[in-house]
């Protein structure tokens, strides 16, 4: 018992703490909770209201009376109650939340209508009429909005509904104790003082809260700095800016790219936080939360206020407040297709896919060719990429075909619809899966498997497995039939496409292999059978046990073999294990290299690694034992030279067995052309570059290396980049803090990062 007057105590003091502002000795009374339900005590620990509701105090879980009156509720609505446990209003409300003196912001919902926010007073009584879509306080004020065909309007009102601002704006925040935020429709920002007087025009993104009289002001990706009086006092031209005090602030500009040929030869200058090379006379940048395009010259393609979603070709997918909209780009000229105002947008060769979400979360699809121009007639719940010309479309809930053009070819009366392949399309239709034409003729019925309702899947051009359910007594039913809709087999199983042919699998697991041309190839009693390899053979296995089929059929080698394992075939070879040692069998499972390895890699530009007592080596397809085993493990070719590790170095060898890069890197990565580069410990790993016949290009003394494959390398060393030839020769210095390779236009851009600097903030008048 003591313990629970301790935890009483406790709350009583916590809670005290949170209502004591509120006077009339309301911090007297202390909320409490019994299992899933609230009362209340007083000061003396008497209960004065049971625990028998559902919540006390308010709907936004302030756990407080105010002037001895406070929220309880019941199914899920809120009334009020006061500390005398007597009920002054039933439970109306959606939400209350105490305001001001005496009053009270409360949430009523009517049949049909959305919920509507008013002011009433703790008697309950409406002070406020409920016409407000939503109500937040601001001191003494009240920031509202109404409904304007669908969306909210913003405003600010007095506690009496007075208009202080009207409502016209799509959004209004406080900033400081003095000002707000006002968004117009354009979503650009301005400054007002709370009696709505305008200390700015609509200049800004946004404006941040207000800290020591100075807030952070956003616009097209940089920021700035503005007084509480409205003066802008640092301009707009800076990535980054801190408010650090009364009268300091700290900025970081954006940093300049540097564009240089490969032989360091200056072309231009850009201020950018980010560049990305997009094509031709092309860049996607990034200025802040910003992203765009510019020409070679620096010169944006698209409203500042836009951002670049994606690139597809000579378009690129744009946004804009959760809106999509395209622009068309080519090296002479840009374009907007399609202005940000779809909720998707889908690029298709050259048809555009545009659709708008409606309230209720519904689509409605159009078709624009890549002018922007619209084509199709109707709005469409779903569209599908087109293949073969066509598009499946979906309209009343049932879906059809619309052609390039927008015209609407086969009729929207299908359950389901897939693209077109070799003029074929599987569709869903009341009785089953059937195949239709591009003119929408049945080439496949849908029709009944002994009563069971058909399902098709596409394996091939002209060939379809087919499926059925269980229906009544009958049992499923599988088989292959042509686009003719002729039956070439018919099984109890299910058939698995493979890509050369189908397997069959039973319902103890076991795989048999049946043609494209409905041809059993193995009988249903395997463990597994691989898929065609190298188009010649598969492989099967049966109770730990392999064999070899040929691509038509023919059996090259039955299971009644001493083959230990069967690995999968390379070069026309098998590698194999046979007591306990490993060779190499050809595609009849003829032994061709014998098995005498204690290990084995497969072929690679006739040569495979083998190891004989721990040591590997190298050999050809005639045995010949090219690079003796020294090795402590040996790596397939890869083109001229081969890796090879001993005791935790690793080297190259070529084909005859010479060592042509010596055993001396931690690690070896292929790069282009042919090249590798190479990793050495030199107070910490270092990085170089040998060519395809092992000859050291550039000595291991790098951080990183990227072979860009043109005859340049971008090397970085500590934290700065620069450019070298793959010669080893400096072009472009190593003191920027980043590299790019402009591929499209054959040019770098290389950036100078600029650091966070401290200014001063002027105070008022100056």
């Amino acid at each position: 018992m003591s313990k629970f007057f301790a935890l009483l105590s406790a709350c009583f003091f916590f809670f005290s703490l949170l209502t004591a502002a509120y006077g009339n000795d309301d911090h007297q009374f202390t909320i409490i909770k019994e299992g899933n339900k609230k009362g209340l005590f007083d000061a003396d620990g008497k209960i004065i209201i049971p625990a028998i509701y559902d919540d006390l105090g308010w709907s936004k879980g302030l756990p407080q009376v105010f002037h001895k009156v406070l929220g309880y509720k019941e199914n899920g609505h809120w009334g009020l109650i006061n500390t005398k446990n007597q009920k002054i209003t039933p439970p109306l409300f959606t939400s209350l939340q105490p305001f001001h003196d005496k009053l009270i912001i409360a949430g009523r919902k009517t049949a049909g209508k959305p919920n509507y926010f008013g002011v009433i007073n703790y008697k309950g009584e409406q002070e406020l009429e409920f016409r407000y879509y939503s109500l937040e306080k601001n001191h003494e004020d009240l920031v509202a909005s109404i409904l304007e065909k669908s969306y909210p309007q913003y405003g600010v009102i007095t506690r009496r509904g007075h208009a202080l601002i009207g409502f016209q704006y799509r959004r209004i925040v406080p900033v400081s104790e003095h000002t707000y935020a006002l968004y117009d429709q354009q979503h650009r920002a301005a400054l007002f003082t709370t009696s709505g007087d305008a200390l700015t025009p609509f200049a800004y993104d946004s404006i941040a809260p207000f800290q020591h009289h100075f807030a952070v002001v956003f616009r097209h990706g940089k920021q700035g700095v503005i007084r509480e009086d409205g003066k802008l006092v640092v301009p707009i031209d800076y990535s980054r800016v801190k408010i650090d005090g009364a009268q300091k602030a700290s900025v970081l500009p954006f940093g300049k790219w540097h564009v240089f040929t490969g032989e360091n030869k200056p072309v231009r200058e850009y201020t950018f936080e980010s560049i990305r090379p997009a094509g031709m006379n092309l860049y996607q940048v990034e200025i802040g939360n910003i992203q765009t395009f510019v020409d070679l010259e620096g010169k944006a393609l698209l409203p500042e206020q836009w951002r670049v979603v994606r690139l597809e070709g000579d378009f690129a997918v744009i946004a804009h407040h959760g809106k999509y909209g395209l622009l068309s780009h080519r090296q002479d000229s840009s374009r907007i297709l399609l202005q940000p105002e779809y909720d998707s947008l889908i690029l298709d060769s050259a048809s555009i896919l545009a659709g708008k979400r409606s309230t209720s979360g519904d689509y409605a699809w159009s078709l624009f060719d890549e002018a922007g121009n619209k084509l199709s007639y109707y709005v469409y719940q779903d569209i599908k990429k087109k293949s073969e010309g066509y598009f499946p479309v979906k309209r009343k809930n049932y879906w059809g075909y619309l052609n390039e053009k927008g015209e609407e070819m086969i009729s929207c009366q299908y359950l389901a619809a897939e693209p077109f392949r070799q003029q074929r399309a599987k569709v869903d239709f009341m009785d089953g899966q059937g195949v239709i034409d591009t003119q929408g003729n049945w080439v496949i019925k849908p029709f009944k498997y002994n009563g069971a309702t058909l399902h098709l899947e596409r394996i091939h051009d002209d060939l379809f497995i087919f499926g059925t359910q269980h229906h009544h007594y009958q049992v499923a039913k599988y088989g292959l039939v042509n686009q003719e809709g002729e039956e070439i087999y018919v099984s109890d199983y299910p058939l698995i496409d493979n890509g050369s042919s189908v397997w069959e699998r039973n319902d103890q697991g076991k795989y048999g292999l049946v043609s494209y041309e409905g041809h059993r190839m193995l009988p249903t009693r395997y463990d597994t059978i691989s898929a065609l390899q190298e188009g010649v053979a598969y492989t099967f296995f049966k109770d730990g046990k392999s064999g070899i089929l040929g691509k038509e059929g023919n059996m090259l080698l039955d299971v009644k073999n001493n083959f230990q394992e069967l690995f999968p075939i390379s070069e026309q070879y098998f590698g194999v294990k046979i007591d306990g040692k490993f060779g190499f069998v050809d595609t009849l499972g003829r032994l061709r290299i014998a098995n005498r390895y204690d290990s084995i890699t497969h072929f690679v530009s006739g040569m495979a690694a083998v190891s004989l007592m721990g040591r590997w080596g190298y050999i050809n397809k005639s045995e010949r034992l090219v690079v003796q085993p020294q090795f402590d493990r040996a790596y397939p070719f890869d083109g001229r030279l081969a890796m090879v590790r001993k005791e935790d170095k690793y080297g190259m060898v070529d084909k005859k067995g010479v060592t042509v890069v010596p055993i001396a890197y931690s690690r070896i990565v292929p790069a282009k052309e042919d090249r590798f580069l190479v990793i050495k410990e030199n107070q910490g790993q270092k990085t170089g570059l040998i060519s395809e016949s092992g000859t050291l290009l550039i000595y291991p003394k790098y951080d990183k290396m990227e072979d860009l494959g043109n005859g340049y390398v971008i090397a970085t060393r500590g934290e700065k980049y620069g450019l070298l030839t793959v010669a080893g020769r400096s072009t472009i210095p190593m003191i920027y803090d980043d590299l790019i390779y402009d591929p499209y236009n054959n040019l770098y851009l290389a950036l100078e990062s600029k650091g966070w600097q401290t200014i001063d903030l002027p105070v008022e008048g100056k």
